[in-house]
């Protein structure tokens, strides 16, 4: 029994079609995704400033508390400002908690607490990587200590600092590294300031329809 031409003809044009129908499926896919608005969290390490304390513990080990030193965390959202094909521009806008401390000591203690408000814009590419920058601004920024060495209460003023920041994107987890420039000038009128610049690693959890 022969197969008529034209049903041979019929069925390779479907045969070559289904490819490019899920092609096409799976970058309407990746587009809603990038027009999505999401959540996300970010767990990260920071490092970096002048040195505004050292205490000397009785093994002669002598830890440092740093302007821009401190494990942060924030939450926010991140949402698409444009996008064409593949690539796209989206912002981002994060409020958190930093925080740095001194190991336990009988004799001392300090606390370091600052509330990072933050807005980013970022340029994704179709490989998965965000490169962005923006501001920031760490508000409630207080550093209070009490102890033998050191027992005092200082306050920061709210100055807005740059940030830079590259990431790689895996699904939902992002990796990144961050740049910030940051001056922290004392509060009440006095003159002294402190180079808060950090450089940190992080890791980004985003979540979402």
């Amino acid at each position: 029994m022969r197969i008529p031409r034209v049903l041979v003809s019929a069925l390779a044009v479907a045969a070559a079609a289904v490819p490019l129908v899920a092609s096409s499926a799976d970058a309407q896919q990746q587009q809603q995704q990038q027009r999505r608005v999401r959540g996300v969290v970010r767990i990260a390490g920071e490092y970096g400033g002048d040195k505004i304390g050292e205490f000397e513990y009785a093994d002669g080990s002598t830890p440092d508390v740093i302007a821009g030193g401190g494990l942060l965390i924030t939450g926010g959202a991140a949402f698409p400002v444009l996008t064409r094909g593949t690539h796209s521009v989206e912002a981002q806008v994060n409020l958190g908690l930093k925080w740095r401390t001194i190991p336990p000591a009988t004799n001392q203690d300090a606390n370091w607490l600052r509330f990072p408000l933050e807005g980013l814009l970022y340029y994704r590419t179709p490989v998965g990587v965000r490169l962005g920058a923006g501001a920031t601004v760490h508000l409630h920024n207080v550093l209070a200590a009490s102890g033998e060495v050191l027992n005092d209460r200082v306050e920061f003023e709210n100055t807005p600092g740059l940030l830079l920041q590259a990431e790689y994107v895996r699904r939902n987890i992002a990796f990144d590294l961050r740049y910030t420039a940051l001056q922290y000038k004392v509060a009440g009128g006095s003159s002294g300031s402190l180079d808060a610049s950090s450089i940190g690693a992080g890791l980004s959890f985003f979540f979402g329809r």
